[in-house]
């Protein structure tokens, strides 16, 4: 009794924090939650609906690509240096980088969940039973690619206009991808049809949950605690720049496809066309 006494309030508070930022979302941020809702389940449809074909799919090279470039310029000229006008602005005294140390660990934290899940691959790769991966693997995946994929979702529920669009298309560009990776993995492994269902749902849900929780962080908090959308948009940049690199180890967009004229033009547009929006922005841009 006592432990639901204290639960229960907590528990209304974040489903009255989650439906506030639900109410806030303007209509575009409405439109951006459905469009990712939809490519991440468009995504993972091929591979849960037409198993036998799925290793017929090239992915989309170009386009992961450019979503690269796109995530690296807006992890180092929006993101962070948003943050640390935050900070600066908090800590005056504080001659420190305190936005390049958080997004240091967010960086090094996704690394290593990377790390942890290709080592227990590998390991169970030798206990496969009849071609099927162990259910383990896509639980620890799915966990891997939706927490960076909520942190996406947090930057663009947290940022207005033109700062709003990049990170849009950025993630559009990558969700599909993602969906169609990890529901692949999905059902080359032991896990049944209902099961990958309920877990496929949690990705897909990542993002757009982000968004809401970002929307409430954006219009409802005050100025006084605004040193949480520092640390946020920190957290982002760290995600953003992990995505941008080494997202997917040795089959990361930049090892994979950027060695390829083609595919490497395309990294630099991304990269090119978002810090040119930075520079043509000047000091009009803020989240």
């Amino acid at each position: 009794m006592i432990l639901s006494s204290v639960a229960k309030p907590r528990l209304n508070h974040i489903i009255s924090v989650t439906l506030n930022g639900v109410f806030m979302l303007t209509v575009v941020q409405w439109i951006h939650l459905f469009v990712i809702l939809l490519i991440a389940v468009a995504g993972g449809y091929f591979p849960f609906a037409k198993t036998e074909l799925t290793h017929a799919h090239k992915g989309f090279p170009r386009g992961e690509a450019f979503s690269s470039g796109v995530f690296l310029a807006l992890s180092l000229t929006m993101l962070l240096p948003a943050a640390f006008q935050i900070f600066q602005r908090e800590f005056p005294e504080l001659n420190y980088p305190i936005g390049s140390v958080i997004a240091i660990l967010a960086f090094l934290g996704l690394l290593a969940m990377e790390h942890l899940t290709q080592h227990a691959i590998e390991r169970e790769q030798i206990k496969v039973v009849n071609g099927r991966l162990p259910a383990r693997i896509p639980l620890v995946m799915t966990t891997m690619i939706a927490l960076p994929s909520f942190f996406l979702g947090t930057s663009l529920g947290m940022s207005d206009n033109t700062q709003a669009t990049l990170i849009f298309i950025a993630i559009i560009l990558h969700k599909g991808t993602a969906g169609f990776a990890l529901m692949l993995t999905m059902v080359r492994s032991t896990l049944s049809r209902g099961q990958i269902l309920l877990l496929f749902s949690f990705f897909a849900l990542s993002t757009p949950l982000g968004i809401i929780i970002g929307g409430f962080i954006h219009n409802e908090l005050s100025p006084s605690v605004s040193i949480v959308k520092a640390i946020v948009l920190s957290l982002g940049a760290g995600t953003f720049l992990y995505m941008g690199t080494l997202h997917e180890m040795k089959h990361a967009s930049l090892i994979e496809h950027c060695g390829k004229r083609n595919c490497f033009l395309a990294m630099v547009a991304g990269l090119f066309v978002t810090a040119l929006v930075r520079y043509v922005m000047g000091n009009s841009h803020h989240f």
